[in-house]
């Protein structure tokens, strides 16, 4: 039986003090007793308990709207370079900082609790967890960060630091998931966190700073890609986690998103548990709902089922009529987004509903529906009373991580392959990925800086399985390929069997692609506050 976490209510921690920069403020002292709070295991738990609702992904279904998978109906302002520099807020306001504040305002006072050391240590690992988190969070936006380690007071000369390399914070984002790892149960227990999230979180930040820096000839891009590897190897050999499959190739990769309960799931590193009645969620109602679509490049980047792309497969039915289009393909295609054989509701009595696709409405503004994440049961559509559990961590990515990071310093052998991406193959039952790839596929995206057709088949292996998981923007950012944005195919559907043409979801609009992109702005109001943070990102003037 799953157990779900509750969020105390910590209306102490909430408050904070006025200031003339918005950076960082105080807890308003009135508000927690020192004195009296810090005193039991209960105080540590109570206090992390406030972090793991940012853990949540029930809105995770759009998160690739940024990007070359999806495209919203109404445009993202900043990859259609419409963003100006804010005077205020802009990721930098004191609300944005909070999650920050409250773990060093933790680390600076939980060493008076007195009781099990090594419950104690679990909850400061949550805590160190959180805060590496958060600061990932904050060097993905803005690069180069100030670094605190303490809460401070309005008289603090911390206020006023410059910001911190980018490479100094992540150094010290690692050192904080080297504790967490360390003090962090082995097994996830109450929905709490377990070392093997900290170290999945380790190998997805080190893959993105070892990346970054390669692509951008910066020092150290070997340092970060080796701890990626080390992390994820620590995962794997493990031996505790694999990859689901009940041996149903059709439909396995939908069904590991939608489960009751992943406490048995060997995949799942960790996941946020709903419970009837006690905490509920709407995540299909939102993804049938979801106003996006996706995109007619993401579909095109699927193999068909011979392993080899549709440029060069006889196997490819060609995209004049649109369930042509997903025959013979990955069978992943079909279980990411919705084609008429599939149910797009089971009611209570049993019975099966099923739309004609493409559908082009504000739901599904390109014609291709998502089907990933969505459960066409109807108990499961009931507003915010959907009891499916969110998987936040999975074993899948931590493979694909390792993969990627051995590939990037010319380490990947079969055997490699055989123990990360031919697994996910296997659940679909796609043909194994080989070092030599057996083929030059004509339409390898056209990448600022070239790489091995090995690199461009674990760069599509990664696409494919975490679609609309909250990752593809961060990876174009750290491969510096902003530039593939530019392509139409990118805000296009398939054809409208009623005209023939392409759907053009930004009829008219072209898009260009800035390299200053790749990072947000400091608000200029910032600067005012303290001019040690200049100077501004690359490419932003006012």
């Amino acid at each position: 039986m799953k157990k779900v976490y509750y969020i105390a209510s910590l209306s102490l921690l909430l408050g904070f003090s006025a200031c003339n920069n918005d950076f960082m403020d105080l807890y308003p002292e009135d508000k927690i007793n020192d004195e009296t709070y810090w005193k039991t295991e209960s105080d540590l738990k109570n206090f992390a308990n406030q972090f793991y609702t940012t853990l949540d992904n029930t809105g995770i279904y759009n998160s690739d709207n940024a990007s070359d998978n999806q495209a919203p109906q109404s445009k993202d302002n900043f990859v259609w370079s419409d963003y100006t520099i804010p005077t205020a807020g802009g990721g930098w306001a004191k609300g944005d900082w909070a999650n920050i504040r409250s773990c060093n305002y933790f680390l600076s006072r939980y060493h008076t609790v007195e009781g099990n050391a090594e419950k104690i240590n679990q909850y400061v690992g949550e805590i160190y967890f959180f805060k590496a988190k958060f600061y990932y969070e904050k060097v993905l936006r803005f690069g180069d960060v100030p670094w605190l380690t303490t809460d401070l007071t309005t008289s603090s000369e911390e206020l006023y630091n410059p910001r911190n390399d980018r490479g100094a914070v992540i150094d010290s984002i690692c050192a904080c998931l080297d504790k967490a790892s360390e003090w962090l149960p082995e097994t996830m227990q109450d929905s709490r966190l377990s070392k093997y999230a900290a170290l999945t979180l380790k190998s997805r930040v080190c893959l993105f700073e070892g990346t970054w820096r390669k692509y951008r000839n910066l020092e150290n891009a070997d340092k970060y890609l080796r701890i990626s590897i080390d992390a994820a190897e620590k995962i794997i050999n493990s031996g505790n986690f694999t990859v689901y499959s009940t041996g149903n190739i059709e439909d396995d990769y939908h069904a590991l998103f939608n489960q009751q309960d992943y406490s048995n799931n060997k995949e799942a590193i960790f996941f946020a548990a709903y419970v009837t009645d006690k905490r509920m969620n709407n995540r299909p109602r939102t993804v049938r709902e979801s106003y996006t679509g996706m995109t007619k490049d993401f579909v095109e980047s699927f193999l068909c089922d011979d392993g080899k792309p549709i440029a060069l497969s006889d196997r490819y039915k060609g995209d004049v009529k649109f369930t042509d289009e997903f025959e013979n393909r990955d069978p992943r295609l079909k279980q990411c987004i919705y084609t008429p054989e599939r149910p797009i509701a089971i009611l209570a009595d049993g019975s099966e509903e099923y739309e004609n696709s493409p559908v082009f409405s504000n739901l599904s503004n390109t014609g291709y529906r998502l089907y990933k994440m969505y459960s066409p049961l109807a108990e499961d559509n009931e507003y915010i009373k959907c009891t499916l559990d969110d998987l936040i961590y999975r074993y899948g990515e931590v493979l694909l991580n390792y993969a990627e990071a051995k590939a990037e310093l010319g380490e990947c052998d079969q055997a490699v392959l055989d123990k990360t991406i031919n697994k996910l193959r296997d659940r679909v039952g796609m043909k194994h990925l080989t070092t030599d790839v057996g083929f030059t596929d004509p339409n390898w995206p056209n990448w600022e800086v070239p790489i091995s057709p090995l690199l461009n088949e674990i760069r599509r292996e990664r696409r494919v399985e975490l679609a609309c998981e909250g990752l593809r923007w961060n990876d174009l950012c750290r491969w510096k390929a902003g530039k593939l944005l530019e392509n139409i195919k990118t805000y296009l559907g398939p054809r409208d069997p009623a005209t023939g043409e392409y759907r053009v979801v930004y009829p008219g609009m072209t898009r260009t692609w800035y390299d200053r992109l790749y990072l947000y702005p400091i608000p200029t109001d910032e600067f005012t506050y303290n001019p040690n943070l200049l100077p501004q990102n690359p490419g932003w003037t006012n």
